[in-house]
């Protein structure tokens, strides 16, 4: 049974002949009842604050319990950033390297047709020089003969100036073998 201070303040005792001095127990009641008074509103204090405490206590656990979940949130987040970076950079290596691989073989084709080229236009010079070489050779020939009618007519003629001329043609000769020979 709880007893309040109420209780105790209107508590009355039977009278006996030897009983106790009324206003002692009187006195003695009043201050039982203030001090439990006192108990009783440091106990409601207490268990309002207690009450208080909890609710904080649940609030913080709820934030807790958020943090974690934002925590983990995040680390998954960061953790599929980071996947999806990879995966990212993956490709774009690949991309890369298949770039390279198509620049390299159309390198290596435009220099295999370069030197094809180059090879082509080699042999078309080579074939120029021999025709050139086979032009100047039947003019040079046909200079000759032509060279040595005029100077049999000339010797006819004259003696000392066709001794010059076939000097200044054999010189014509030697720098035209020359010109070939390069």
């Amino acid at each position: 049974m709880k007893i309040t201070p109420l209780d105790i303040r209107k508590q009355e005792f039977r009278k006996s002949f030897k009983g106790y001095d009324k206003n002692e127990v009187d006195i003695f009641l009043e201050m039982l009842a203030k001090e439990i008074e006192n108990i009783v509103r440091d106990n409601k204090r207490m268990t309002d604050q207690l009450k208080e405490l909890d609710s904080k206590i649940e609030d913080y656990k709820r934030m807790e319990q958020t943090l974690q979940d934002t925590l983990t949130s995040t680390q998954k987040t960061t953790d599929e950033i980071r996947r999806n970076a990879r995966k990212e950079a993956e490709m774009i290596l690949q991309k890369a390297k298949l770039q390279a691989s198509e620049i390299i073989e159309n390198a290596a084709a435009k220099v295999k047709d370069l030197q094809s080229q180059i090879s082509a236009l080699r042999n078309q010079k080579d074939g120029f020089v021999i025709q050139l070489r086979s032009f100047l050779s039947s003019q040079l020939k046909m200079l000759e003969e032509v060279e040595i009618i005029s100077v049999k007519e000339r010797n006819k003629k004259y003696s000392s100036a066709e001794n010059e001329k076939s000097e200044e043609l054999e010189k014509t000769k030697k720098k035209v073998q020359e010109l070939f020979q390069e």
